[in-house]
């Protein structure tokens, strides 16, 4: 939970998120700082987008300034596509799958098509300038292997954003997909560093089961191949500007954002800046300083909170 002095920050602060591929509700990765949130979330299916903006108490429930849905899909071009229905719906995809691959892992069923649906695909500039975002902080995307083209459609949103949490394959779950190594050049290329791999996902040959759960036949335990995760970039704080109060807000949502995901020595790497300091005085009168430490304060409660969480897990798992 924030603390007086971080709301306090947090209210005068103003953060743009996207999540793009928000089935089933926004990203909770933003949820220590919500109170500075102005969410969008895409989803293509009209009807589910009605229903996710008639839900009025969905941003207070979540804890964000505010939240809206878009109705859109986002790929390379402006133009008429055809979505995969797989079996598996969290891997529908406008790309197809690689069922020969998918199957070396026991997870081809995951792959039988079920059906196309024409969809209409817009670049991801037109979008932001048609919904008005070009100002947006932060992105996470998770389309099913799509991704990087939505990046390369839209040179000026992230030549804006100052973190992208991104999913992102190292094996071809589709055919003719970019991997991990493709996305990490394109996005170090435009200004950003790897932070770390939020969640990570290995599979074993031949069994869907788990490289710590055991397995029936005569390879009970085995590691599993890298196959797909999550990755995590933050724009590299010395390469920006703090000469005007647009450049200095943006050093601030910066460390907001590396504070919401644990980073807090990149927080006080940002808000030790001189520039920062001072626009954070004018814009919230606090001290840089305190701020600093009260940021440090909290995400080490919040680190012990999640070891006792992960402890008693594994606890369980042992009695069980």
């Amino acid at each position: 939970m924030a603390s007086q002095l971080v709301h306090q920050v947090l209210r005068a602060t103003r953060i743009v998120g996207l999540d793009i591929g928000a089935r089933g509700g926004f990203t909770t990765d933003l949820s220590a700082i919500g109170a500075a949130v102005e969410a969008i979330g895409f989803e293509p299916d009209a009807e589910e987008c009605d229903r996710l903006n008639a839900d009025a108490h969905a941003a207070a429930a979540a804890g964000l300034r505010s939240l809206r849905y878009i109705p859109t899909a986002v790929g390379r071009a402006d133009e008429e596509r055809m979505l995969n229905l797989y079996r598996a719906r969290g891997c529908t995809s406008l790309l197809t799958a690689d069922q020969n691959f998918a199957a070396m892992f026991a997870r081809d069923d995951y792959f039988i098509l079920d059906g196309q649906v024409g969809v209409r695909v817009e670049r991801l500039d037109a979008v932001a300038e048609r919904f008005q975002f070009t100002d947006a902080h932060y992105m996470k995307i998770d389309i099913q292997g799509a991704e990087l083209e939505a990046m390369q459609s839209a040179p000026n949103l992230v030549s804006q954003l100052l973190a992208i949490r991104s999913e992102v394959e190292f094996a071809p779950i589709y055919k003719d997909q970019p991997l991990f190594a493709d996305v990490d050049a394109e996005l170090r290329a435009k200004g950003f560093m790897l932070a770390r791999f939020p969640q990570m996902h290995a599979w074993r040959r031949g069994t869907k089961v788990r490289g710590d759960r055991s397995a029936p036949g005569p390879i009970p335990l085995s590691e599993g191949q890298l196959i797909h995760g999550d990755v995590l970039y933050f724009r590299r704080p010395e390469l920006m500007a703090a000469e005007t109060e647009l450049q200095q807000d943006r050093l601030i949502a910066l460390a907001l954002i590396a504070y919401a995901y644990g980073h807090v020595d990149l927080s006080g790497v940002v808000l030790a800046r001189p520039e920062a300091a001072q626009r954070l005085r004018a814009l919230a009168r606090v001290d840089a300083g305190a701020l600093i430490a009260e940021l440090g304060r909290l995400h080490a409660a919040r680190r012990r909170k999640q070891l006792r969480r992960t402890a008693l897990s594994a606890l369980r798992g042992l009695i069980q």
